[in-house]
Order: C-alpha cells, then sequence, then structure tokens
C-alpha cells in the first residue's frame, strides 16, 4: 500500500514507508531485506513518475491523427533547463508536452522540415564555418577507420570483409559528432533542405545557397584535415597503404556505377539523420546513426563528403591520382547521386507521405 501511494507522489505513501522500514528494521531483520523494501518503494516511486523519460520539443499530432506513440504527460522543467532555454530564445512549451522517447514518422517528418529552414537561412559564414567543423568531423571518423582497419596486418588478405567490418562500425562516429553539435553536411542537406522547400518554409535560392556553401566548407574541413593528419605523420604504415588502396579504387569506378552507389549511400545516410531527429535521448541517437551508415561503409557506396578526405588522403599517401581524376571520375557523379538520393528518395518520398505533395497529388 504504501509503494503505490509512493507511485502516485502520496505523503502518506512515504510516511507509510518510514514506519515499514523502521518496522522491519525493529525486527532485527537483515540488513538485505531493509536495502531491498527501500530500494523497492524507490524504484517504484521512480517509475510511477509521469515524466521518468527525457523530453521532447512538445511537437503536437496533427489534427487528422488521432495516435499515441509513446508515453506521453506532463513534464516539468526543473530551473536550470527553464533558465538555458530562455538564454537560447526557446519558447517555454505549455499545457500536455510530449515526453516519448521516439518521435512518431510524421512528428520527425515536420521536425526536419524546420532543421531544413533554419539551416538554409542562416548567414553563409556560419554555413560555411557549421560545414567546415562537420567536414573536419568527417577527416576524424575516416582517419580512425583508416588507421584501425588498415592495420589488422594478415586478416585484411585472409579475411576482407573484417577489414571493410571494422572500418564501417567506427565510421559512423562522425555523423553522431555532427548531428548532435549543429554540424552541416551536403549529403544531409540534401534532404532537409528540399524538404522545407516543398513545405514552403524556405525557397529555392535557400537552397542553392546552402547547397554551395556547404558543399565548399565540406570540402574545405576534409582537405585541411587531410592535410594535418599527413603533416602529423599519421598516414603512415597500414593506413597509408589502406588510404592510396582506396583512392585507386574509388577513381576506377565508371561514372553510372558510382553514380548509382552514391544514390544507394545517402538513401541510408538520409535516412541516418532521419532517426536520429527521430530519437530523443543520445543513446537512441547512437542507434539510429550507426546501422544505416556502418551498411553503407560496408557495402562499399560512395559518400561525396568522405570521399572529399579519403581521396585528398590517398592522394597525400602516394596514390598516382590526380586533382581532375578525383573530381570527374569520383566528386561529381558522388554529388549527383547524393543529391538525387536526398531529393527523390526521402524528401519527396516523405513529402508525399506526410506532406505537402501527399496532398497534391
Amino acid at each position: 500500500f504504501a509503494l503505490a501511494q509512493i507511485s502516485i507522489g502520496s505523503e502518506a505513501g512515504t510516511s507509510l514507508l518510514g514506519n515499514a522500514t523502521a518496522m522491519v528494521a525493529g525486527r532485527r531483520s537483515s540488513r538485505v531485506l531493509v536495502a531491498l523494501v527501500s530500494s523497492m518503494a524507490m524504484s517504484t516511486a521512480l517509475i510511477g513518475h509521469e515524466a521518468f523519460v527525457p523530453p521532447g520539443n512538445g511537437l503536437q499530432s496533427p489534427p487528422s491523427s488521432d495516435k499515441v506513440w509513446g508515453l506521453r504527460g506532463r513534464h516539468r522543467l526543473d530551473e536550470h533547463s527553464v533558465m538555458a532555454r530562455a538564454a537560447a530564445g526557446v519558447q517555454m512549451p505549455t499545457g500536455t508536452v510530449d515526453v516519448s522517447m521516439v518521435r512518431a514518422p510524421y512528428e520527425t517528418y515536420y521536425a526536419l522540415v524546420e532543421k531544413g529552414a533554419a539551416n538554409s537561412q542562416k548567414p553563409v559564414m556560419k554555413i560555411f564555418h557549421q560545414s567546415f567543423v562537420a567536414g573536419c568531423y568527417v577527416g576524424f571518423a575516416g582517419l580512425l577507420s583508416l588507421s584501425i582497419s588498415g592495420n589488422i596486418g594478415d586478416m585484411a588478405l585472409s579475411s576482407p570483409g573484417l577489414q571493410k567490418m571494422i572500418f564501417a562500425a567506427l565510421f559512423p562516429v562522425n555523423l553522431l559528432l555532427i548531428l548532435n553539435s549543429g554540424g552541416q553536411l551536403f549529403t544531409g542537406n540534401a534532404a532537409v533542405v528540399p524538404m522545407a522547400v516543398i513545405e514552403g518554409k524556405a525557397t529555392m535560392s535557400d537552397l542553392y545557397k546552402n547547397w554551395i556553401v556547404s558543399l565548399l566548407g565540406n570540402i574545405a574541413g576534409c582537405v585541411a584535415f587531410a592535410f594535418a593528419a599527413k603533416y602529423a605523420g599519421l598516414l603512415g604504415g597500414g593506413a597509408q597503404k589502406l588510404a592510396t588502396h582506396m583512392a585507386l579504387t574509388k577513381t576506377s569506378l565508371p561514372f553510372g556505377q558510382a553514380f548509382v552507389r552514391a544514390i544507394m549511400c545517402n538513401w541510408m545516410v538520409c535516412m541516418a539523420v532521419f532517426l536520429s531527429e527521430a530519437a530523443r535521448d543520445l543513446g537512441g541517437k547512437m542507434v539510429g546513426i550507426w546501422f544505416p551508415i556502418s551498411a553503407f561503409v560496408a557495402m562499399s557506396m560512395e559518400h561525396s563528403v568522405a570521399n572529399m578526405f579519403l581521396l585528398p588522403a590517398g592522394m597525400l599517401a602516394g596514390a598516382p591520382v590526380t586533382v581532375s581524376q578525383m573530381i570527374v571520375k569520383n566528386w561529381i557523379p558522388a554529388i549527383l547521386g547524393n543529391a538525387f538520393a536526398g531529393v527523390v528518395c526521402v524528401a519527396m518520398s516523405y513529402s508525399y507521405a506526410f506532406g505537402a505533395l501527399g496532398k497534391r497529388l
């Protein structure tokens, strides 16, 4: 009875718990029993609290939907959260706030629409800065993957799939850093900015500005990091061999193959962005990012921004590849394929499912 009272916040329940614990202790029961009674009460109180999961952003379900997605209830922000949100200019939610750990798909779509609008309407220098930093994070992940998977010795020859999987398992760290620090990748913007345009939250001039500036920022960040890695002596040994091999392989693909691989690649990348936006806690974001990103890497698909680090790194490591070969044979088909996937496979697809395209067609 005391546990039930505590679970709904009753002061009487707390008092009863104290009496029950004292009674158990007074009868010389074991310390284990006293600890068990106390821990059961605390656990029940936590579970019974309405908002024990991380809060969302207060997005409300569209009027046409009567489905409940996850746990919903009233969540009271602590004083520090209130002050932090006020300082950042974030509007405080009122009424019932969604505290589910995962957004519904239509909620995720509209959250990405807002993200695309915000990304596209930032000043040029802010877009460039966020894109440059994102390019550096791609470089960190690429160097990590080269350093570990390139130095597994004879296992790379006897089990090439193992080397691929090691590379793929490590590479997703870049998107985790980027999406949770406000960075901008061209590949993600290829989906979220068109979503904003389709829904009337951004213009085509916003899209062109964002795509061009984020591409330039990504290139600058990736190339700068490749030179930094070379200068620091980190492109040696197995990493050097693997970087050289990857540069030669990626610039040897026919245009059509590189284009189609890039479409499949960015479909997975944009779904990683989608799943990360759906999750409201860091653990959920990690899972949502890891599986799609490791999948495209393990399947040897073409990610334009990743190649903006890997190919210069391979050239600096000694690969006989020219700048024109890198751009024409890889970067151009990869950029075009990534853009196609973002616009058609993700932005238009989910707008038809949940947004304006579904209402027009």
